[in-house]
Order: structure tokens, then C-alpha cells, then sequence
């Protein structure tokens, strides 16, 4: 499968406080049911996976990230997710594109 692009509809966004660790997952639905679960962890990181056919993809990222993503995906518009199931591990990029500068800023 060749990698490609879908647009964020809705996110959810969940923290889980454990035992000294810090945990979080933003989930991310997407267009043509393509979703995309963010796995923040404050400790070692699995490589990212992606099932064609559930059209899930899941990537790990430290914890430290947890707020940046959070950020982008509460407040900026619109939001694409680019998949790349062909390279091993999968990869997954979640950017802003084609949002005017400083609209909403004050």
C-alpha cells in the first residue's frame, strides 16, 4: 500500500495517570474511516503499526510531545494526517495546511 492523506473530522483525547508513569492517547478519526491512535508513553517507545484492514494506524511518541499534539489539533484548522503504511515501521505525519496566517490570534 502506497502511503497517502486524509483530513482530521474529530479527535479524542485521554490521559491516564499510573504508578510514576505518564500516559496519554489522542485519537484521531479521519475521512474514509481511517483512524489514527497517538500513543504518548514516558517510557520505551514500540514501533508504530498500521492494519489495512481496520484502517488503524497507532504511533508512539514520548510523553513529552503529548501537549504539542493536543495543541495542533484543538486549535488549528485544517488538520491532515498523512499514512505511510509501505515504510517499515509504518510512519504517520500530522500536519496544519491552508490556514491563513494569524486567523484567531490574538
Amino acid at each position: 500500500m502506497i502511503g497517502f492523506r486524509k483530513t482530521l473530522l474529530r479527535y479524542s483525547a485521554y490521559l491516564y495517570p499510573y504508578e510514576a508513569k505518564q500516559d496519554g492517547r489522542i485519537n484521531l478519526y479521519c475521512d474514509d474511516d481511517q483512524k489514527l491512535y497517538l500513543l504518548f508513553r514516558s517510557d520505551a517507545l514500540p514501533p508504530n503499526t498500521y492494519d489495512a484492514t481496520t484502517k488503524i494506524g497507532v504511533a508512539y511518541q514520548s510523553f513529552s510531545k503529548y501537549q504539542h499534539f493536543l495543541d495542533l489539533v484543538r486549535n488549528e484548522k485544517p488538520i491532515m494526517v498523512t499514512f505511510s503504511p509501505e515504510v517499515t515501521p509504518p510512519a504517520f505525519v500530522v500536519y496544519c495546511a491552508g490556514e491563513p496566517p494569524g486567523e484567531g490570534e490574538i
